[in-house]
């Protein structure tokens, strides 16, 4: 297991092979993807320690033109896409979030406001993240779309059905797997996209047929079946049940955090075209999977599963379930973007530096999803922490966590490190449920990091008199 601690290693693998027109611009992108690796994002001022010289190189490389976003994201969908080559089967979560801004920069950005009262501005982004179906590992990101609506279109969404497929914004569904396709080639066929109900798009549930790819979507439309004057609900109503599955139901609204029942039933079906697609008359004939809680509660989970996987018995389908609450993890992303590494708070010059930043700080919050799952892994958790920390690391953790005590003759667990690491992080357990967040856990590893450089450097000034224990 590589040291996923050491953040100039993560940044010389993720970047150090981006063709940016010159050598000394990638080895910059290194230096500035390090900075910020070590800091879990932030602002460049704060990244690079108040080094000016380090800060002023930092600036020049996110504004420099000849800069492009998109051959950095590029060199790091290279990366996920060598790393996920030996994963016998992988799960490829799509979602879209938007990123807000509201300093002078905002004019140059498109109207991403939720109603016409409303003016945000900023840019939508679509993401494809890539998990290990077995190890629920996060690997990386393999896609990744920035753009900006035009607010001039703002009203017009009854036009949306005069446009062709390719000019909306749902053909960004398609528009990732034909992306996954050229990156991923023959690893395709161990892929299966997972989405919830804004992908239920029927041009993009044939391209998935058509290419004989793999997908599980969430249904938002109970759509017509062929040859039938049946709904999907009434198939579904009908079909045979395959046992039931508990899953663990997060805090949300009024409804405390609890294990949910659900009841199991498959069926397959031929779905008609809809009635105004003059293109593409094929039905399609997939699985459905209907995982719904036996509850009057308006709060009852009621999941609606499409998929190309099979439904023959019940392990298949609990295995499709298990795939599908996978799809939380893009909404981990999310949130380790935004608020773990801050990339709304950024304050560049304009959009162009803006998406620079956005696009090495997407790759660092992965870099945190990644260091929580390993720290968090209970099937690991009794190893030795040097398999994530350095020998320094983990010494400074301790003196740190238990400056009374002298460093044990045997080296920690990783559970050790995780729970000083989260402590560090201001980890309280309220909750009682021994697991910290990824922002914790976050915030911790920044703070363990901070207490480490302190110690370099104090070694660096040959400083006789250091309070703790030897190293």
């Amino acid at each position: 297991m590589p040291n996923e601690m050491d953040a100039a290693q993560w940044a010389e693998q993720q970047f150090g092979h981006c063709q940016l027109g010159d050598k000394r611009r990638s080895r910059r992108l290194v230096q500035v993807a390090t900075a910020l690796a070590q800091n879990g994002g932030g602002n460049l001022c704060a990244a690079t320690r108040g080094f000016e010289a380090a800060k002023e190189a930092a600036y020049r490389l996110i504004r420099n033109p000849s800069v492009n976003a998109e051959a950095i994201m590029e060199a790091g969908f290279e990366v996920t896409a060598q790393r996920v080559a030996s994963c016998q089967c992988l799960l490829a979560i799509d979602d879209t979030t938007s990123l807000s801004y509201t300093h002078s920069v905002r004019e140059s950005l498109g109207d991403i406001g939720p109603r016409p009262d409303v003016s945000t501005r900023g840019y939508l982004v679509h993401s494809t993240l890539l998990v290990d179906a077995e190890r629920g590992t996060t690997e990386g990101l393999i896609a990744q779309t920035f753009w900006c609506r035009d607010e001039a279109e703002r009203g017009q969404r009854h036009q949306r059905k005069q446009r062709c497929y390719a000019e909306k914004e749902s053909y960004k569904w398609q528009h990732h797997a034909e992306l996954m396709r050229q990156r991923l080639a023959d690893k395709m066929v161990d892929v299966i996209a997972v989405s919830d109900r804004e992908s239920d798009i029927y041009e993009y549930l044939l391209d998935k047929v058509q290419h004989g790819e793999r997908f599980i979507v969430r249904a938002a439309q109970d759509r017509r079946l062929s040859e039938s004057d049946e709904r999907l609900s009434e198939a579904l109503s009908d079909a045979p049940k395959y046992g039931e599955s508990r899953v663990e139901v997060s805090q949300r609204g009024g409804r405390p955090a609890c294990q949910a029942t659900l009841s199991l039933r498959a069926v397959q079906v031929e779905l008609a075209p809809p009635k105004t697609d003059t293109d593409h008359r094929e039905s399609l004939r997939v699985n459905v999977v209907w995982a719904c809680e036996e509850s009057a509660s308006k709060d009852a989970l009621n999941w609606v599963l499409l998929t190309s996987e099979s439904i023959a018995d019940e392990q298949k389908i609990q295995e499709i379930l298990h795939h599908y609450r996978r799809r939380w993890r893009i909404e981990d992303f999310h949130k380790a973007w935004k608020s773990g590494c801050g990339v709304e708070q950024q304050r560049q010059q304009s959009a162009d530096n803006l998406q620079r930043m956005a696009v090495i700080l997407g790759f660092v919050a992965v870099r945190l999803l990644q260091l929580r799952e390993v720290l968090d892994n209970t099937t690991i958790a009794e190893l030795p922490c040097t398999q994530v920390l350095s020998e320094v690391e983990w010494k400074v953790l301790w003196a740190t966590s238990h400056p009374a005590k002298p460093l044990p003759r045997q080296t920690p667990t990783l559970h050790w490190a995780y729970q000083y690491i989260a402590k560090l992080g201001g980890f309280y357990d309220s909750k009682r449920t021994g697991r910290a967040s990824w922002a914790t856990i976050h915030l911790g590893l920044t703070r363990l990091d901070e207490r480490v450089q302190g110690f370099n450097l104090l070694r660096s000034l040959d400083i006789a008199a250091v309070s703790g224990p030897k190293m």
